[in-house]
């Protein structure tokens, strides 16, 4: 159990080459796909929570993401438990109420630029974006400025505008998106 520090941006461009000039290791290039679900007695969105089954390759792992504090990064509670069943554990779940809300793919190539994590993530109805994140322990404001900071500062060598840079979720881009277009029809 950590606490995530994170920003995003939506870029046009492929950003492998900035990151390689600036000392950014690759670690992986993997396809996520991530499975948000609802509760009939807990609204998630606006409790700003989210509860996320992630699939990677045969890996599954089961996600509480909670309340976001502070501003011009995300910061919020991260709980993670890895799943040897995963379908059973989507049985349990909707036993206990929840259904599946939206589901998100992404491919996702990672990188490690002076201790931040990059991601280059292609999602599927969404865009090409960077996210940049950081993991912290413990709730010290003063590690979570800093972290910030460093996030900030790798956005800078990455030349991405920080008048670009969001704390929206994924999740909240597509649910934005998929109102926008049922208004419209």
């Amino acid at each position: 159990m950590g606490r995530e520090v994170e920003v995003k941006a939506e870029v046009e461009e492929d950003l492998t080459e900035r990151i390689e000039r600036a000392g950014g290791k690759r670690l992986r290039e993997v396809f996520q796909e991530d499975i948000y679900f609802r509760h009939p007695c807990r609204d998630f969105a606006e409790r700003d929570e989210a509860l996320r089954l992630r699939r990677e390759g045969e890996n599954y792992t089961l996600t509480f993401k909670g309340r976001r504090v502070g501003a011009g990064a995300k910061m919020r509670e991260e709980i993670e438990v890895g799943l040897e069943d995963p379908d059973g554990t989507v049985s349990l779940l909707e036993r206990l109420g929840f259904e599946k809300a939206f589901v998100i793919k992404k491919r996702r190539r990672e990188f490690l630029v002076e201790g931040v994590l990059v991601s280059l993530d292609d999602v599927e109805g969404l865009g090409r974006f960077v996210e940049m994140e950081v993991l912290m322990k413990g709730d010290s404001l003063e590690e979570a400025e800093r972290l910030k900071d460093r996030l900030l500062r790798v956005s800078e060598m990455l030349g991405i505008d920080k008048d670009k840079l969001t704390t929206e979720s994924y999740l909240e881009m597509l649910v934005s998106k998929s109102s926008s277009s049922k208004h419209r029809t």
